[in-house]
């Protein structure tokens, strides 16, 4: 664990910091803003029932979030939408950034930056779901660079975090090389001063309620899907430093010392002319402390692609006498299993024994429901119906299902 820095270490520089932000607030509230006030900056926001209510994107790759749990931004300034949050990158000896100095108060200090310049930003599209997740698609230029970046935010109602894929596009005539960063400045549970903690084996930093995220509690996430990711979690004015030194992330954490924090993920990156490449991450906001990815969307049950193979129910299926087998699929070992018919059950499956026989036979004309209640080796519960229909119109011996 890297030591503090003497301004995080001395009372006075922690006091000046905080007068600076005092003195913004007070300019905003003087100002008539609300609580839910906004930059001048345009921006898309993504709104839902949660529990991230609101996702807000400048259309300089600023960025702020609502949980539902809280009465105030997730993000400093905490009445500011979007915040000291966002997309950086350094490149021909250049910081490119969100154009801070156009919010509605903002304390990121990253030395001399030239803001992104905005070309495109979409409507918010999808349905929130896991097949077609909300989604905003945010395009700027870092012109002297040569460079474009095409971010993609997107949203899955329910998960309490949201995934942020940027795309570098070299369009110069020689190589680039530069440091993408991906960095805010925490306002965690409505408060300025929190730990910190860090999931080495996913280089995952974070801003948490307790040191160390333990016991765990409320935090703020910076989850890498991309390989190669460097981290930091320290005062705030540090990660700007950091920044504004042009130098990725050090790989550190002061995840016991209470401050005034923020975190961040940077990638290196060379590319051709012509070239692109995409980095990607979740941001988690958990107020119970579940850290990572958001667990991936679960398969369906019946289908070409489920855990159940069964017969098709398109047509009438008197005397019909089939099996039903419970399967493993990619990324779900199935180890139970328990069959109802008419929600009485039929048979409870164990292991390798994940199967059974449904007899519809002579049953008179009507509806019979077949649903399945499967638990997955990861503790995921798993579920579905089918719904059959016969085709007699009396009975012709045989027998109802047990």
């Amino acid at each position: 664990m890297r030591a503090m820095s003497a301004s995080s270490a001395i009372p006075g520089g922690r006091r000046r910091r905080r007068r600076a932000r005092v003195v913004i607030a007070a300019l905003l509230l003087v100002g008539g803003v609300a609580p839910s006030a906004h930059a001048a900056v345009p921006f898309k926001a993504i709104a839902s029932a949660g529990p991230l209510t609101s996702i807000a994107v400048g259309n300089e790759l600023s960025c702020q979030v609502s949980h539902i749990g809280d009465a105030r931004f997730e993000v400093f300034p905490p009445s500011v939408a979007p915040g000291d949050c966002g997309t950086f990158v350094f490149a021909s000896g250049t910081l490119f950034s969100p154009a801070f100095s156009l919010h509605g108060g903002s304390a990121a200090a990253v030395g001399p930056a030239t803001p992104f310049t905005p070309v495109s930003q979409s409507e918010v599209t999808g349905a929130g779901t896991s097949a077609s997740p909300y989604r905003v698609t945010t395009v700027v230029t870092a012109d002297a660079a040569g460079l474009r970046l095409t971010e993609v935010d997107t949203y899955v109602v329910g998960q309490e975090s949201y995934r942020t894929d940027v795309t570098i596009a070299n369009a110069g005539a020689a190589p680039q090389a530069g440091i993408l960063y991906r960095a805010a400045d925490c306002y965690l549970q409505e408060s300025d001063v929190n730990y910190g903690f860090v999931d080495p084996a996913h280089q995952a930093p974070g801003c948490s309620t307790n040191p160390n995220n333990t016991p765990p509690a409320r935090i703020e996430q910076w989850f890498p899907i991309t390989p190669g990711a460097q981290f930091t979690e320290d005062d705030f004015v540090n990660v700007w430093q950091q920044i504004a030194a042009h130098v990725p992330f050090p790989n550190t954490c002061q995840c016991a010392a209470r401050i005034d924090n923020g975190a961040g993920l940077s990638w290196s990156f060379t590319l051709a002319p012509g070239a692109s490449a995409t980095y990607s991450h979740f941001t988690t906001f958990s107020p119970t402390g579940l850290a990572g990815a958001p667990p991936a969307a679960p398969p369906a049950v019946f289908g070409a692609n489920g855990i159940v193979q069964a017969p098709p129910n398109r047509r009438c299926v008197s005397r019909r006498h089939f099996r039903i087998r419970v399967r493993s699929v990619p990324g779900i070992r199935v180890i139970d299993a328990v069959i109802f018919v008419n929600n009485r059950r039929v048979q409870t499956l164990h292991r390798r024994r994940i199967g059974a026989f449904v007899d519809l036979r002579g049953l008179p004309r009507g509806t019979f429901s077949v649903r399945i209640v499967a638990l997955a080796s990861d503790g995921r519960t798993l579920r579905g119906t089918r719904v059959y229909h016969t085709c007699a119109t009396r009975r012709r011996g045989g027998r109802p299902p047990i």
